[in-house]
């Protein structure tokens, strides 16, 4: 049983721009051109809007960065006949602060974009909208509680006790970010023996209906533990090798 991949239609193209934001202060990541700055970005297979694997896989082969995906800021597409879907995501670095794999990256503010030219000029209209979110809220945090910064560190250490007080197999290493909407957030560990799975939800009834929980159809999905005050749980997922796909 394989994970299927979500396509609009064959002549659609995606084009996914990462604001992935400093851990500690209102900076995000940006990459220099020959002529301009944008933020970093990626054409991706998968088109399903709330599949966030590949992303964070981007950002780590990119930038050595690990992150998790805590929003969809923006979408739009294209007024011409090439059909092109445009999307933001803001991105949380998660862990120690890598130095980043390519040269020509800087973490700009509000300090320095009155100095740099953008392509497109959309990446600043979501840069700055970014940042007076973070000014007006402190910390730009915005929607479900896996919006939140910090949220991925706090599901991360949950998820690893209360797999080991199960006696599941160890949560080693840490887990992948798999799935971000409205409505669910997905984390998934790899074991020896099948994955671990953690879910939070706006309710309980979320979890089953989501269309993350529709792709597993034919794994063996065992409940193992839960914080119900938080929507929380915790599966042991097995027969479903294209979790990792």
């Amino acid at each position: 049983m394989a994970v299927t991949i979500q396509l609009h239609d064959v002549d659609t193209v995606l084009d996914c721009r990462l604001l992935i934001t400093h851990p500690t202060r209102p900076r995000v990541l940006t990459v220099r051109h020959s002529n301009a700055w944008s933020l970093p970005a990626l054409t991706p297979l998968e088109h399903h809007v709330a599949a966030v694997r590949h992303i964070n896989l981007s950002a780590f082969r990119l930038f050595g960065l690990r992150t998790c995906v805590r929003r969809l800021i923006r979408e739009s597409t294209d007024d011409s006949s090439y059909h092109s879907i445009f999307r933001w995501y803001e991105l949380e670095v998660v862990g120690e602060l890598a130095k980043q794999r390519i040269e020509r990256t800087a973490w700009a503010g509000r300090d320095v974009l009155d100095e740099m030219e953008f392509e497109p000029p959309a990446d600043r209209d979501v840069t700055e909208a970014w940042l007076r979110d973070y000014e007006a809220t402190d910390d730009g945090a915005i929607g479900p509680p896996w919006n939140q910064p910090g949220w991925f560190e706090s599901a991360s250490t949950w998820m690893r006790r209360r797999a080991a007080a199960a006696g599941a197999p160890p949560v080693d290493q840490p887990p992948e970010q798999h799935w971000n909407d409205d409505a669910i957030c997905v984390l998934v560990a790899a074991s020896d023996l099948g994955a671990i799975v953690m879910t939070a939800s706006t309710s309980p009834k979320a979890i089953g209906s989501s269309l993350w929980a529709s792709r597993l159809d034919g794994a063996r999905i065992e409940p193992i533990a839960e914080d119900s005050a938080r929507n929380w749980a915790l599966y042991r997922v097995s027969d479903a090798p294209g979790l990792w796909s």
